[in-house]
């Protein structure tokens, strides 16, 4: 070995070239001696010392495909100073390395270079460049969600406000039922749309939880039959042909109906958006304890590209169908994440221009412990010798409330505060039952169950709330109501759940 630079020059290079992790080699073409620092013995995986360095030795470590652009760059290098990388092995591990160096005249032809590996390097360039990657798609997903999102939200609310104020006019008549219809239809677009909202947030925290139940599967079959008819009607495609089929020997099987209802409409709300002309089909069949259905279309089908996509968060077939369909992008992904909620798994079959079959499949779904689900009808109520106080604060609520019930003589208190309430439940033995807002000024509807449940244990406490997340309903419960409705309800669901209190 020989000496080219200082002692303490060798030192200092050793010592930075050891903190960066590089390595160093010099090579005398006029002596043919060569010379490497520890850093590129060890980068060459060999122990300090151990071998003696030669260019031989350096060139059976270039990875065999690389080693002509290797040879043919260090000739370059002595025309002009050169960076290159290359692959090379290190103890049978194949590595990347990268080389800075050039070739001078001092005496002899001397040829300098740095040496490092940087397979790590690339290794984390490669991953942060994944994760900008990815943070720039959720961004874009994340702008075009908001984009769509406030086209989905103002559309239904300009159709609420501009009908409202025609009807706020007075000189429309004729026409007053087909705007309150479209105000209607409106307002459930609008609600539909913050469900989604809520039902994701719900479902991702992991706070969800189903509510298994026995019900007859052909009568739930009818209701999603009809919803589909009408959806049908609405969208001006009563040319589709609408096939429901029904297989297997079960009427009865345990699961959680609503969420069942609702991943069905969610498939058979895209199979009528996406198909203008043929067919859409809809059936089950059940195999053992696992009951499988399917929804088909003979519509514009899913690119394969697209495919994976289809079951994420704001995402649809294609970056143009929020554009020329509409809807929030968060269908599918709530279905998804509802039937894994349930035990279970989905997935799809598309080819474009001849449409699509969506299958999803729910186990252990046979119970043999029936439970009746008849309610009596919600128009022959008759209540004209029992009291009801209605504990809300706005005024419009309470007009709703007083509208649904009007038709059952039912009498009616009104308490615009938690402590009227309370007053009101304490001072008139007759009430019967109690319909409770949660959010009341002065004393909460929950507070104010409390405390007149202390004097009257036995008097019925319904919450009927806007709070509709998960354990809002518990909280009620706590507290001492029989039942919690959440806003906005129907006004079957209220007199069905009154009915069980009530004769």
């Amino acid at each position: 070995m020989f000496t080219l630079k200082s002692d303490t020059e060798i030192k200092q290079l050793k010592k930075i070239h050891s903190i960066a992790g590089i390595g160093y080699w010099i090579y005398n073409y006029t002596t043919r001696k060569f010379w490497w620092s520890e850093i590129t013995q060890k980068t060459l995986g060999y122990e300090p010392f151990s071998v003696t360095p030669t260019r031989d030795l350096l060139i059976k470590h270039i990875h065999p495909e690389d080693l002509v652009f290797f040879e043919e760059s260090l000739k370059q290098m002595q025309l002009q100073p050169m960076e290159i990388e290359f692959r090379f092995y290190r103890n049978g591990e194949m590595r990347l390395g990268k080389i800075t160096g050039e070739v001078y005249q001092e005496n002899d032809t001397v040829e300098e270079v740095l040496f490092q590996d940087i397979t790590d390097i690339k290794i984390k360039e490669f991953e942060i460049a994944k994760a900008w990657n990815k943070a720039l798609e959720a961004e874009n997903l994340k702008n075009a969600f908001l984009a769509n999102m406030s086209h989905e939200l103002r559309t239904p609310l300009n159709s609420i406000i501009g009908f409202s104020e025609l009807l706020e006019t007075g000189s429309i008549t004729n026409n007053i039922p087909r705007f309150a219809s479209s105000i209607k239809d409106s307002g459930l677009q609008l609600l539909k749309i913050i469900e989604d909202l809520l039902k994701v947030s719900m479902l991702e925290s992991r706070t969800a939880k189903p509510v298994k139940r026995n019900f007859n599967l052909p009568n739930m079959m009818l209701e999603v039959k009809s919803l589909t008819t009408r959806l049908l009607k609405n969208k001006n495609k009563e040319h589709l042909q609408l096939h429901f089929k029904t297989t297997g020997k079960h009427s009865v099987i345990k699961s959680d109906q609503n969420k069942i209802v609702g991943i069905l409409n969610n498939l058979l709300h895209n199979a009528v958006k996406y198909t203008e002309n043929g067919s859409i089909s809809c059936s089950y069949k059940i195999n053992n304890q696992t009951i499988e259905f399917s929804v088909s279309d003979t519509g514009k089908g899913i690119p394969k590209e697209c495919q994976s996509n289809v079951f994420q968060r704001f995402r649809q077939a294609d970056d143009n169908s929020m554009h020329n369909f509409g809807g929030t992008g968060l269908g599918l992904y709530i279905s998804r994440l509802e039937i894994e909620l349930l035990g279970g798994k989905i997935w799809l079959v598309s080819s474009e221009k001849i449409g699509t079959t969506v299958k999803f499949s729910i186990p252990n779904v046979i119970d043999h412990e029936l439970i009746s689900d008849i309610h009596p009808n919600p128009e022959i109520f008759n209540w004209e010798n029992y009291t009801v106080l209605i504990a809300e604060d706005q005024f419009t609520n309470y007009k709703i409330l007083e509208a649904y019930l009007q038709p059952t003589n039912i009498n009616i208190i009104w308490a615009k505060t938690g402590r009227e309430a309370i007053s009101e439940s304490l001072q008139n033995p007759e009430i019967n039952l109690i319909l409770m807002d949660i959010n009341m000024p002065h004393t909460n509807g929950l507070e104010a169950t409390k405390l007149i449940k202390k004097t009257r244990p036995n008097l019925t406490v319904i919450a009927q709330t806007a709070y509709a997340l998960e354990g809002d309903r518990e909280k009620s419960l706590e507290a001492g109501c029989s039942e919690h409705l959440s806003k906005p309800f129907n006004k079957t669901d209220l007199l069905i759940t009154m009915s069980k209190y009530l004769p």
